[in-house]
């Protein structure tokens, strides 16, 4: 007999939506810059929102910004133009 148990995929952002301890500007750039397309993807757990040029932008993130004791939607990951590995996270409200 087997059992077959229900699977739920959850993106990166969605976590952070659902209470789990959401990431700060400056460790989502410590933990992204030096990563390929394919790291930041599986970090998120799923393409970006929109593309604009080389840049990356990732919508619906909870990002703490506990000196201004606000949260941070959206996350702009910009790649190098020469070896395409992410140089620069951004965040805004």
């Amino acid at each position: 007999m087997t059992t077959l148990l229900p699977v739920q995929l959850f993106s990166q952002d969605i976590g952070f939506q659902g209470g789990a301890a959401p990431y700060t500007p400056q460790q989502l750039h410590e933990l992204l810059v030096g990563q390929n397309k394919i790291g930041v993807i599986n970090f998120f757990g799923r393409s970006p929102n929109h593309q604009q040029g080389f840049d990356w932008i990732y919508n619906h993130l909870l990002i703490e910004v506990a000196e201004r004791d606000q949260y941070y939607t959206t996350a702009v990951v910009c790649f190098s133009h020469g070896d395409h590995l992410v140089w620069q996270v951004v965040c805004y409200p």
